[in-house]
């Protein structure tokens, strides 16, 4: 016989398209193959695990009287908090959508009222740089000089420094653990401190991408283009707590609008076009 839905769950049903209990469970799988440092092994034995017990599930389902939360406690160990449960978490995540929406409204917000200062002049446009011995803007360079460059291990990158203009070539020096991009925006950053402050370290192996200091406190720039995010999430986090601890602020340059909110948990989150600002602001 099969059984009757229950009343919940018929609400539910009205206006999704998987039970509640489906629709928990995945939420479940979900974070836990989300956390942190599981081996790709590991994940499979997780999803495997889920499946045969959803299998199981199904099975008590179809061939008993039991309703979902009685196949529930014999499969899963749940108890009888299953909705208010999952009530509590997604109220939870919406507020959470909610904040990140906001936030992200801000900051676009912010990037308008940015252009529009430069379109009227209020904030002095930067021009492309041309760094004698890192960095060559092209359109400066004759023919030899290039093929110079070339053999001396210069890359040729075809970028806009902040974001505000058409792209341009350049010639950049990189150092051998780094893209052409990263060496690029090292040098931009070290290149607007030097109007500021004489001394600017630019790291290579260890530590910060730039390190400068202001009245007795330190600070510090690292350029993230996205690759540790994904290849080393678990890094990522342990480098940007130990900065947090050494330097009265932490910037993080990120090379793409795309992976602002993504690192804005590590540090100050500044983009191509803003971070010029945000030096400007130190030293105010």
């Amino acid at each position: 016989m099969k059984r009757k839905l229950l009343e919940d769950e018929i609400n539910w049903q009205e206006t999704h398209p998987f039970p509640i209990w489906v629709e928990f469970h995945i939420k479940q799988l979900a974070w836990e193959l989300d956390r942190e440092g599981r081996s790709k092994e590991i994940l499979e034995t997780v999803v495997e695990g889920e499946c045969q017990k959803l299998d199981k599930f199904c099975e008590i389902l179809c061939t008993t009287n039991k309703n979902h939360r009685e196949a529930e406690k014999e499969v899963y160990g749940t108890d009888d908090f299953f909705y208010e449960e999952y009530k509590r978490w997604k109220s939870s995540h919406e507020r959470y959508i909610e904040r990140v929406r906001r936030k992200e409204e801000m900051e676009k917000q912010k990037e308008l009222e940015l252009q529009r200062k430069l379109a009227r002049g209020e904030i002095l446009k930067p021009e492309p740089m041309d760094l004698g011995g890192s960095l060559y803007l092209e359109k400066n360079l004759p023919k030899a000089k290039q093929e110079l460059l070339l053999g001396k291990g210069y890359k040729r990158l075809k970028i806009s420094p902040f974001g505000t203009s058409g792209a341009a070539y350049y010639w950049v020096k990189t150092r051998y653990n780094e893209s052409k991009e990263h060496g690029f925006f090292c040098y931009l950053i070290e290149a607007e401190l030097k109007r500021y402050v004489k001394t600017v370290t630019l790291n290579v192996n260890s530590g910060p991408d730039v390190v400068f200091q202001h009245k007795s406190k330190s600070y510090c720039f690292d350029v993230e283009t996205g690759e540790n995010k994904t290849r080393n999430p678990a890094y990522l986090k342990r480098k940007f707590t130990h900065y947090r601890k050494l330097y009265t602020q932490s910037f993080i340059l990120v090379t793409s609008k795309k992976l602002k909110y993504s690192y804005n948990k590590y540090g100050t989150v500044v983009t191509r076009s803003t971070f010029s600002e945000a030096i400007a602001n130190i030293f105010q």
